[in-house]
């Protein structure tokens, strides 16, 4: 039989390692609690400063956030970013790779710009997240102090407001650009004195044109053409191009139609004149010389400017030159010449 001291003794003894056992059961089987803390740093700055805020999260287990988790409670600031750290060992246990009883910590970074000019305190911020049966809840987290600072110093009341440079100007524009503005009106003038000079010599050079007939405008570009001796230098097609274009600009003055842009066979259809038939056969021989190298001599452009002459001498009448002055409104040129009795004289 054991005294009665062994016994209170033996008895101690279990009840400990009844209550170790028990205890180690209890510490295995209890979940810890979700949480949630908030820091700010710097918690004092101007407004558009730009502050970080830190939540440190516990999750229950099973429970996981979603990838950019919707914080509440940042009315007033700006989130410039976000950044979510996780320990590797509780991220593989967010996979799912263990067992889904344990628990889920880490840091939630954000950056704030400050859009308040008040003072007062971040939060109460909430993190939502989702519990293992799929829920949605949310963690919470306490008000932080904030202080938001004067952009006018330590003494707002005594300071004094000076203009943005670059936003509010600081003198007139006209001031200050005024020396390339009177340089640009002075440039815009003499471009329209310019102008103004090139438009009256082009009137007084189309004036001119319009006052000289048809047949005398014909003859000195036939005379200027021969006395540049282009055929007798070797440009033979140089000079039957400019032959060409004398007579066809000629011809659309006193016939009224664009013999200049006409082909020979659209020319031969419009003029319908029995005294224009010479016209086009010396048309034809310049463009045989100018297209098919037809060969020209010294006798042939002789002959050809003869021709030339001859038909214009025979169609400056009164109505090769009223049918020109009806196209350029001008008045009628009379190609007739009286001598001092009254007799016409032959046409030179």
């Amino acid at each position: 039989m054991l005294r009665a001291s062994e016994r209170h003794f033996f008895l101690i003894i279990m009840c400990c390692f009844v209550g170790v056992f028990s205890g180690s059961e209890i510490c295995v089987g209890a979940e810890p609690a979700p949480q949630m803390t908030a820091s700010l740093v710097p918690n004092q700055t101007n407004v558009g400063g730009i502050v970080t805020l830190t939540l440190k999260f516990q999750l229950p287990a099973g429970a996981h956030l979603a990838p950019e988790p919707a914080v509440k409670g940042l009315a007033g600031f700006r989130i410039l970013d976000q950044q979510m750290m996780i320990p590797d060992d509780a991220r593989k246990k967010t996979d799912g790779k263990k067992s889904p009883d344990t628990v889920v910590s880490g840091e939630y970074h954000i950056r704030l710009m400050v859009n308040r000019l008040d003072s007062g305190s971040v939060g109460p911020i909430s993190l939502p997240y989702v519990t293992a049966d799929g829920e949605k809840a949310s963690l919470k987290a306490a008000a932080v102090p904030f202080t938001v600072l004067s952009n006018l110093g330590e003494k707002p009341g005594a300071a004094r407001l000076r203009p943005i440079y670059g936003i509010i100007p600081t003198q007139s524009l006209l001031g200050k650009y005024r020396f390339w503005i009177l340089g640009g009106i002075a440039i815009l003038l003499l471009g329209v004195a310019v102008e103004w000079w090139f438009r009256s010599r082009r009137q007084k050079v189309s004036s001119a044109m319009e006052q000289t007939p048809p047949d005398k405008l014909a003859m000195r570009g036939l005379k200027a053409l021969e006395a540049r001796r282009l055929f007798e230098e070797g440009r033979i097609k140089d000079f039957y191009f400019e032959f060409s274009e004398i007579l066809r600009r000629y011809m659309e003055a006193i016939r009224g139609f664009p013999a200049a842009e006409y082909t020979l066979e659209e020319i031969a259809r419009a003029a319908g004149k029995k005294e224009d038939q010479p016209l086009l056969s010396l048309l034809r021989r310049a463009d045989m010389v100018k297209f098919a190298d037809s060969a020209a001599t010294p006798a042939g452009k002789t002959d050809d400017l003869a021709a030339a002459f001859a038909y214009i001498r025979s169609t400056r009448e009164p109505v090769m030159t009223g049918a020109s002055s009806e196209r350029r409104g001008g008045k009628q040129y009379a190609s007739r010449r009286f001598g001092p009795a009254g007799k016409e004289k032959a046409p030179t």
